[in-house]
């Protein structure tokens, strides 16, 4: 008699808890096209795209920030937050957590047929710089140009680009990330220690994210989110040797039970030197 085949073991999903972006996946188009599009009835474009884009631009522009390269850990496929960035850092590494964001960022960069509009950042970061139809600057092709490389990467690794070796970097950018993928404080904290760790000491960090939220939607699935206020997060950057240079702050002026935020900030930061770590 043939031995019973073994069950292949899957990790459940309790439908009643929120689920969590790296771990169940989500379809990442639907959350580009609810948060980050260019269609009229997006009401979040002000928040999400404009003015995050700006805050970065007036960061950046005194050209006090240069460097060689640049990483990015951003949640799903953005890549609007990185126009500005590629003016200052000209070589930059993209890390993704799936393989579906990686996909996406694919199409985009070989600009095949379905692949997500970003034209809208496009044109808002060229008025930014104040450019003419005549000296039709081409921000997007020159940000392409500036992405070496898309990794897909794993916080629980001791290597998180396994087998790859990561340097120590210029730059790093981090939107939403860290609170799509951290359960609690402890987590947030540890999870921001793996990332900064790859900043060279007076590296430029710049950190996109919100204060007060606790879930997303995309689709008829609800997302976790870690919840922290100011205090919490302007602490942490302390305690891990960062110095603030500028910090922008926007209140929520959307109307949606799509997600809970209670403000969006935009901050950057000097690394220092570390005064406390977890044991």
């Amino acid at each position: 008699m043939d031995a019973p085949k073994p069950k292949l073991c899957h990790e459940k999903h309790d439908t009643t808890k929120p689920k969590v972006y790296h771990k169940h996946g989500m379809n990442t188009r639907s959350l580009l096209q609810t948060y980050f599009s260019c269609n009229t009835d997006n009401e979040f474009g002000e928040e999400t795209l404009n003015f995050l884009m700006k805050k970065i631009h007036d960061a950046l522009a005194a050209g006090n920030f240069k460097g060689k390269t640049a990483y990015d850990f951003s949640f799903a496929s953005l890549i609007h937050q990185l126009y500005t960035v590629c003016d200052c850092y000209p070589e930059i590494t993209i890390l993704k957590l799936n393989d579906t964001c990686i996909m996406e960022l694919n199409k985009w960069l070989a600009m095949r047929t379905g692949a997500f509009d970003w034209s809208h950042a496009h044109n808002y970061v060229k008025g930014l710089h104040c450019t003419s139809d005549q000296e039709d600057l081409n921000k997007e092709e020159n940000l392409k140009t500036c992405i070496k490389r898309i990794l897909k990467f794993d916080l629980q690794k001791a290597n998180i680009t396994d087998p790859e070796v990561l340097e120590q970097t210029d730059c790093i950018i981090t939107a939403w990330l860290l609170e799509a993928v951290s359960q609690d404080q402890n987590d947030y904290i540890k999870n921001f220690q793996t990332i900064t760790d790859l900043l060279k000491p007076e590296g430029l960090l710049i950190v996109i994210g919100c204060l007060h939220a606790s879930y997303y939607k995309v689709d008829e699935d609800t997302y976790h989110v870690f919840t922290y206020g100011e205090c919490f997060f302007r602490q942490n950057l302390a305690n891990e040797g960062f110095k603030i240079h500028s910090c922008e702050m926007l209140d929520r002026k959307i109307q949606s039970d799509l997600t809970d935020y209670k403000q969006f900030f935009v901050v950057t930061a000097i690394k220092e030197c570390r005064v406390s770590k977890l044991p």
